[in-house]
């Protein structure tokens, strides 16, 4: 999420620049050849059902499977850890060349208790870095203009380069609208209809990519799996992880099945 910001920052200044194609972005190594990411924005919240029962759908199980695969622990927080490193070194070098920082704004409706819990790692993840972060609260019963409105302000304040409405938003706003007002150059959650469309469309380059599914190729990537041609299962069909992880898949050749939830 720290690299959508600082990127968002740098766009911002560049303005509209053409985006290289997908090949020449595809890989690139970060300290060395062995350790190649997606050159494309990081990537926000698991949308995981509260219940899923894996028995309601017909997939084999594990130990019937023909072909037997050792399974390997991914460690996501060193790779954490050594992003996040990265992104402190540059917004500290940013700060010392230019005397700007990234800003990054959230608007969070409501009070579930995992958005705030999203929302906190978020703030601490800024404070980390060294970006600068602020944050709109509304209650669950507020009106849509109250919403629009903070949303607008966050989008004509210089200072803030990053916006995040925190989904999901009570069922009495309508979230597609909402997400229309939100500035296209700031859309650091990549939900914007234009970001996600020209990630479904080959040839194509979003300007920010889902947080979550963006972590998810990056984890697989960072650690050596080789995604061209595998078979992938994407469990739930939802805006936020879903749909974007299999268009991620897809993009990288990977033959990709939806289970529904529910």
């Amino acid at each position: 999420m720290m690299l959508r910001v600082a990127l968002a920052w740098q766009k911002k200044r560049v303005g509209r620049m053409r985006m290289p194609s997908t090949a020449a972005r595809a890989v690139h190594s970060l300290k060395d050849e062995n350790c190649p990411i997606l050159i494309s924005p990081s990537l926000v919240s698991l949308d995981l059902p509260d219940i899923w029962n894996p028995n309601s759908h017909e997939f084999p199980s594990a130990h019937k499977c023909s072909n037997k695969q050792n399974a390997a622990i991914i460690d996501g927080k060193s790779m954490a850890e050594e992003i996040m490193s990265r992104i402190a070194f540059e917004v500290k070098r940013m700060k010392e060349s230019i005397g700007k920082v990234p800003g990054l704004a959230v608007i969070m409706v409501g009070q579930r208790r995992d958005s705030q819990t999203y929302v906190r790692n978020k703030i601490k993840a800024c404070e980390e870095a060294g970006i600068k972060s602020m944050m709109t609260e509304l209650p669950d019963d507020c009106k849509e203009d109250e919403v629009l409105n903070a949303l607008s302000r966050f989008n004509e304040d210089p200072s803030v380069h990053g916006i995040l409405v925190q989904l999901p938003l009570p069922q009495h706003l309508d979230e597609a609208k909402i997400l229309d007002v939100l500035s296209l150059e700031k859309d650091v959650d990549g939900f914007h209809p234009l970001n996600m469309g020209n990630l479904a469309l080959r040839g194509r380059e979003p300007l920010f990519i889902p947080c979550t599914p963006k972590g998810c190729i990056e984890l697989l990537i960072r650690s050596g799996v080789e995604i061209m041609g595998k078979r992938a299962v994407v469990i739930g069909r939802s805006n936020i992880v879903g749909l974007p992880t299999s268009l991620l898949l897809q993009l990288q050749e990977c033959l990709t099945w939806f289970v529904a939830i529910g």
